[in-house]
């Protein structure tokens, strides 16, 4: 045993600040590697080892590492830096990032048990009376859980004890620390007798013709490994037979390892030549990576950027460098997975949150190496978490729709934007990055403008297709001429039925999901509310019950008004499942569906809509934003936007920049690969200055206009912004605590402070809210802030009277 004594710095899965110290004498050790280490009383934990040194903590006493589970560190270095700068950068606790960055299949499980060391030699005359007790127990159970022995022996400190054991070589833990990952695991037909020992064996009529089919399918598919469930579905014969057969050994099954990952690859298509203006805009591209680290590719929709994304990723695979993609909706990844697949074949993988624990496990050990020759998936197409992937070698990551706000994460910590991290993880591998967007967001649109980034732009569209006709409806006169058919202008109707007579399709959208927003009795008034959160119910037709968007809350439709047992109820509002069964109504000879959050669950859900519309299957879809951006259907002919208000009169100062950018984004659905499409936007307010803007397609007036009243407000891009939110399930206590932040954080930062206030849904999971936010200008040190802040933080959570109040902060909110 090596007796030199180091310590380590390890991660804790836990959301606790900084790292901790152990001690060792293991050797081997090294960064990335995980650890089993004990934390607090009785507590095991999978660490991961941050730095070795040989310093001793001072203001507590190191416990000793416990276990090394890996050979090979499952993280590393780059990584571990990446997710440093995550927990400084957006002021969360490094264990959220491990816990955010790991697949949880990567996350042990404790049940470790004690068993006696194989080079313990059986002397026990330098053992205490606790220790022989032990070794007897052990002797007659053969292990025991740690748990279990601290309740036999009733040793004051258990680890301490069996620490001490373990130095001796007394005992070892048994690695029950196990990993929730398990290689997927099949089971491989085999032919094992010879045509001539075959004969020898007796075989009924059904088991003779079961060898012939078997051997007339391996003649026809040599290399093909046949697993049962294949097989009998292939020759048609039932599984009792196979048994015989497995029984009189003329066959045998064996166990393989398999991966989960799905290596269904397209046939490999030629190389689409680039138009003139996408040539151009590609030279400027490389051009701009000699002195950028960052370009915006500014493209109208349609106007081919996924070309130039092929393009760039062939010259990065050239130089034995990978790619990552980043993309963010998954609905988005089922129709480029296949454009990359024809373009690239088997060396694309895919990951997101609809993968389970052991495909994102195999994802991750695809990714790891260090040799470019031993990378399954040199390319990687993914979500926002797919950042904290170990790559070794990146080259080049593209952000497309770079604007969409499906990049940051804002739910729980931390609260990151993938985008701007795709920045910083791109400097720690010396690599370049490509914002992608026909609407890119004014932050980004600022820093390419001032030089920080590189700008290239195409305004045409490919094949010179123009861009959709964008008309708006005035639904104010259409209601009060009482002339709306539901939710539909007559118009809009007119429009739909010309369009699926010419054998076209369409696409309209509304930005809710459910039946509609507001279930409320037409007697008094009553409108059914969550009792875990101030806001309405969500009303659902098709499930027959109301339902809370904000902590899915359920209850059954009500029979009478709880406030005056009237039973007379009306819906108030529409959404997607309404604005489908009205559609069928309208139109019951088509094939009409709806694409959002409540019909796309199933892991395979939007590949099949989506697949589905593509081959003509669909004629009418309806959907929330996730189909407004980057999807590409060639038969689109019309776009329909069914409540266009609704996104503009928001609270919010980037909701005109969100709803000009989701409208825009859906319009370009229309006339992609045919001739030009037709979109209508429905809405009360025709003369707002944002609809003349879309139907001339002036995004940089847009822009001018935006970044105008950001600066005479102090918005960003010209600040920074920290939203400190407070929550506490006592009101009176969370007044308290947000009155006393807010007043030291102005004694700090003076009128940079806004609010407390309360946010328009106010309760949440039966939490109180109150929002705090500060402002930060650029030419500021937001380095220093974010300590003074952290500090008055800390000194607010040290007071008793405040410590039941949660505090969550997101920087850069978006």
């Amino acid at each position: 045993m090596n007796s030199e004594k180091r310590y380590i710095n390890v991660i804790l899965p836990l959301p606790l600040k900084g790292t901790f110290t152990y001690f060792t004498y293991l050797d081997n050790l090294l960064i990335g590697q995980r650890v089993v280490v004990q934390f607090g009383v009785r507590k095991l934990y999978s660490a991961i080892i941050n730095t070795i040194h040989s310093n001793k903590p001072i203001n507590y006493k190191a416990k000793e590492v416990l276990a090394i589970i890996d050979e090979d560190p499952v993280v590393n270095i780059i990584q571990l830096n990446f997710w440093s700068w995550i927990s400084e950068y957006y002021m969360c606790n490094l264990g959220d990032v491990m816990n955010a960055a790991l697949p949880s299949s990567l996350k042990l499980v404790s049940e470790s048990s004690i068993v006696v060391h194989d080079n313990f030699d059986g002397e026990l005359n330098e053992l205490s009376l606790d220790e022989l007790n032990l070794i007897n127990l052990l002797s007659t159970e053969s292990e025991l859980k740690i748990s279990e022995i601290a309740k036999l022996l009733k040793v004051k400190n258990i680890f301490s004890f069996i620490n001490e054991l373990i130095r001796k070589e007394v005992v070892e833990i048994k690695e029950n620390l196990h990993d929730k990952y398990k290689q997927k695991v099949i089971q491989i037909i085999k032919l094992v007798s010879t045509n001539n020992q075959t004969k020898k064996i007796k075989l009924t009529t059904k088991q003779a013709a079961f060898v012939e089919a078997y051997e007339t399918l391996n003649t026809k598919f040599p290399k093909k490994k046949w697993t049962t469930s294949q097989l009998l579905n292939q020759i048609n014969f039932s599984r009792s037979i196979l048994s015989a057969l497995v029984r009189k050994n003329i066959f045998k099954i064996e166990k393989q390892n398999t991966s989960r990952l799905s290596h269904q690859i397209n046939v490999l298509k030629g190389k689409k030549l680039l138009e003139n203006f996408q040539s151009i805009a590609l030279k400027e591209i490389i051009k701009a990576f000699v002195k950028k680290d960052v370009c915006l590719l500014h493209g109208i929709t349609s106007s081919g950027k996924t070309e130039l994304y092929i393009k760039l990723i062939e010259e990065q695979l050239k130089k034995g460098k990978t790619v990552l993609y980043l993309l963010p909706e998954i609905a988005l990844t089922t129709q480029i997975i296949r454009r990359l697949q024809e373009q690239f074949g088997d060396k694309v993988g895919i990951t997101h949150s609809r993968l389970n624990n052991g495909e994102r496990v195999e994802v991750w050990n695809a990714v790891n190496g260090n040799n470019f020759n031993n990378i399954e998936y040199p390319i990687i197409l993914g979500a926002r978490s797919s950042l904290f992937l170990p790559f070794n070698n990146l080259g080049l990551i593209i952000v497309d729709e770079e604007h969409d706000s499906s990049f940051k994460q804002s739910q729980v910590s931390p609260r990151y934007n993938a985008r701007d991290s795709a920045i910083y993880l791109a400097k720690l591998h010396h690599a370049k990055v490509l914002l992608g967007s026909a609407t890119p967001s004014l932050e980004s649109y600022y820093n390419a403008n001032k030089g920080k980034y590189a700008l290239v732009e195409m305004k045409t569209r490919y094949k010179g297709i123009n861009l959709p006709h964008i008309q708006t409806i005035d639904i104010r006169k259409a209601h009060l001429k009482k002339e709306m058919v539901d939710h539909f202008s007559p118009k809009l109707l007119e429009e739909i039925e010309i369009c699926l007579a010419s054998k076209k399709q369409v696409i309209l959208f509304q930005n809710r999901r459910g039946y509609s927003p507001i279930l409320s009795c037409n007697s008094c008034g009553y409108t059914p509310h969550c009792k875990h959160c101030d806001v309405s119910l969500t009303f659902y037709k098709f499930y027959n019950h109301l339902k809370c968007h904000f902590c899915g809350y359920t209850q059954k439709i009500l029979d009478e008004c709880s406030n005056c047992s009237s039973k007379d109820f009306k819906n108030i509002g529409f959404g997607t499942e309404q604005i489908e069964e009205s559609l069928k109504l309208l139109f019951p000879s088509k094939s009409i569906k709806r694409m959002d959050y409540d019909t796309t669950r199933g892991k395979n859900a939007y590949e099949m809509i989506i697949n589905d519309f593509e081959q003509a299957r669909i004629d009418i879809l309806v959907g929330t934003q996730m189909i407004t951006k980057g999807l590409d259907f060639d038969n689109v002919a019309l776009v329909g936007i069914l409540n266009a208000d609704k996104m503009l009169h928001f609270p919010d100062f980037r909701s005109y920049e969100k709803a000009f950018q989701l409208m825009m984004q859906v319009a370009g659905r229309a006339g992609r690969k045919s001739k030009q499409g037709k979109v209508f936007i429905q809405t009360f307010d025709e003369e707002h200055e944002i609809f003349n803007l879309l139907k001339n397609n002036d995004f940089n007036s847009f822009v001018i206009n935006q970044a105008h009243e950001r600066k005479l407000f102090n918005y960003p891009p010209y600040c920074k912004l920290i939203a400190i939110k407070l929550r506490n399930k006592s009101q009176i206590k969370l007044d308290a605590s947000a009155l006393y932040l807010s007043s030291m954080m102005k004694n700090s930062f003076k009128d940079r402070v806004l609010g407390p206030e309360y946010p328009v849904v106010s309760r949440v999971k039966n939490y109180y809210i109150k929002n705090i936010i500060l402002k930060i200008e650029r030419q500021s040190s937001i380095i220093q802030a974010k300590v003074i802040l952290n500090k008055i933080i800390e000194n607010m959570l040290d007071c008793n009277e405040f410590k039941s109040t949660r505090v969550s902060i997101d920087v850069d909110p978006d």
